[in-house]
C-alpha cells in the first residue's frame, strides 16, 4: 500500500487523497507535505491529520488510498401538485 501513497504523493498535478485504515478511520491528506514514511523504515506512514496532530501507521493497516469523494448533492423533493376534489 505504501507504493500506492507514494504514487499519489507524488502525481502531477497533486490531488487531495484519503488512506483508509483498517480501523475504518479515514485521513485526508490535502498537500503532500501531509505524509512521509522512510525508504529504509519498517513499512510505516507519518501522516499529519487536521488538527495539526500527526499519526503514525503501519502500512499493513492501510486498507484503501483513494481520490476525495465528492458530496452527493441532496436528492431534490419532487413538488406533487394540489390534488382536486
Amino acid at each position: 500500500m505504501i507504493d500506492q501513497i507514494r504514487k499519489f504523493k507524488y502525481a502531477q498535478p497533486f490531488e487531495p487523497f484519503q488512506i483508509e485504515l483498517s480501523s475504518g478511520e479515514v485521513i485526508t491528506v490535502r498537500t503532500p507535505d501531509h505524509v512521509a514514511w522512510s525508504e529504509t523504515g519498517q513499512g510505516r506512514v507519518a501522516l499529519l491529520n487536521d488538527d495539526d496532530t500527526f499519526s503514525i501507521v503501519s502500512g499493513l493497516h492501510v486498507t484503501r488510498v483513494g481520490h476525495l469523494q465528492e458530496p452527493k448533492p441532496p436528492k431534490r423533493k419532487r413538488k406533487t401538485p394540489p390534488t382536486k376534489r
